[in-house]
């Protein structure tokens, strides 16, 4: 297998190149940390630790309140 590219576009690399982070070594963290705030955190913090079920029934219940009303 060669190493000759497959197109010539600029972001194009070699066939045998590895993808993503799936080479050996060290990921590439060079990225900047991302910056939450408190109200971010809380508030996904209780959309996870909601009951899938009552999830589903709340929204199963508005759907039938909003077509028996005739609003969707």
């Amino acid at each position: 297998m060669t190493n000759r590219k497959l197109a010539n576009r600029p972001n194009d690399s070699p066939k045998s190149s590895s993808i993503g982070q799936t080479a050996e070594g060290f990921p590439d963290d060079s990225g900047q940390p991302v910056e939450v705030g408190e109200k971010t955190v809380e508030a996904t913090r209780r959309k996870l630790s909601e009951n899938p079920r009552e999830k589903l029934l709340k929204e199963v219940k508005q759907q039938e309140d909003a077509s028996r009303l005739g609003s969707e």
